[in-house]
Order: C-alpha cells, then sequence, then structure tokens
C-alpha cells in the first residue's frame, strides 16, 4: 500500500533519499577510528571558475593514526605533502621551485582529504544522503552543510563505501566557487607503512618558507 502524501510529510527530510545521515556520518567516523593506517591512489580534481581553469593531479596517500599522511604526486611528479605530527611540509616543485613550505602542524590549514569528514564534523551537519557508485564501488553519498559562517567550505559531500565504511570520494567547494574532489582507489587498510613515509628531507638547493 503506499504511503499517503501526510505521513511523507512526517519522515525527516533527510531519510527520504537514504538511510539516516547522522547514522551514516558516525558510520564513517567509526571505519576510519578502527585504521591504524591507510595506503591508497587518488585522483584529484579541481575547477577554478576565477582562473578558468581546471586542473588534475594523481598520486598515493599514505596515512598513519591519528594525523600523519603522506600525499605524493605522480603527476605532477616530485610534489609531495607531509604531515610528520609536527610540521606540515609543502614542497611543490612542479610551480614553487626551490622553495618548501613548513607549518606548524597543530595549526596548519592543509588537510588530509581521507580525514576531512572526521576533522570538520565541528563545522558541518550531515543533512541528507542517497545511493550512488564511484569507480564501481556501492556508495553512499553525503551531503553536509556548514553550521555557521566561519566554515572553509560552502558545501560538503563525501561517499562512503557501503561494504567497508570507509571515504571513496569527497568534493567540497569554496566561497569562490573552487571545487575541489578527491576520489579513492586501491585502498588497503591497516598494512605496514615505512616510518620513513611520513618524513620529509629538504633537499640541498631548497630554501625552507615558515608559515
Amino acid at each position: 500500500m503506499l504511503k499517503s502524501t501526510a505521513a511523507l510529510l512526517m519522515v525527516p527530510a533527510g531519510l527520504l533519499g537514504g538511510q539516516d545521515p547522522e547514522v551514516l556520518a558516525q558510520r564513517a567516523d567509526r571505519a576510519l577510528a578502527e585504521l591504524t593506517t591507510l595506503r591508497a591512489t587518488f585522483t584529484q580534481h579541481v575547477e577554478n571558475p576565477v582562473l578558468e581553469r581546471t586542473t588534475v593531479g594523481r598520486g598515493t596517500l599514505a596515512y598513519q593514526a591519528p594525523t600523519r599522511f603522506r600525499i605524493a604526486y605522480s603527476d605532477p611528479a616530485g610534489d609531495v605533502v607531509v604531515n610528520d605530527a609536527t610540521h606540515v611540509w609543502i614542497y611543490l616543485p612542479s610551480s614553487q621551485p626551490g622553495q618548501v613550505i613548513r607549518q606548524l602542524a597543530a595549526a596548519s590549514g592543509v588537510q588530509n582529504p581521507l580525514t576531512f569528514l572526521r576533522d570538520l564534523r565541528g563545522s558541518y551537519a550531515p543533512t541528507s544522503t542517497q545511493a550512488d557508485v564511484v569507480a564501481g564501488v556501492a556508495v553512499d553519498k553525503l551531503t553536509l552543510m556548514p553550521l555557521g559562517t566561519n566554515a572553509p567550505y560552502t558545501d560538503l559531500e563525501v561517499w562512503i563505501d557501503k561494504a567497508t565504511g570507509l571515504m571513496r570520494q569527497v568534493e567540497t567547494r569554496t566561497a569562490e566557487g573552487v571545487t575541489t574532489r578527491y576520489t579513492f582507489d586501491n585502498l588497503e587498510p591497516n598494512v605496514k607503512l615505512a616510518e620513513a613515509a611520513f618524513w620529509f628531507e629538504v633537499p640541498s638547493d631548497v630554501e625552507i618558507f615558515d608559515q
């Protein structure tokens, strides 16, 4: 028997497209909390309407709970961002040769895209879900909206693997309209990672700029 219009109006809006958004967000939080390490490949799309430019990057992500990560680009080759838990090192020779930016990890605005949902939970509220597919993997798409005007992004969407609860894709949008999307593939949870993966060795011909 079809539900009446009155009955549908009694259902919270977030449930009409899928499961309870907060329950899904909590499931993703638990899946991340259970990780000790993760290795994955990624594709990064950045659309910048101000510059009228779209760029695509590719590489590997290594993560060690709770905060350390290494984002190593194969395209553009040589670019790398490392959080060693004390500092974040941003080395982008493809666009800023001869320098590396060093920031205190606790104050850095550079975030690990894999942990966006956890790290931004205090600034965003889960509002709706719907079933989707990312790279052939069944996922739940979770939309979050900012709780205040100081949130770093106007829009935040994450795609959560139905089988594992791990994030398969994340997309953010700034007030200027810059849209960034990371898509993760070949996820290897709780693998052994070399300690050196979370070090950054400054090349001899590179100058350090502290921020």
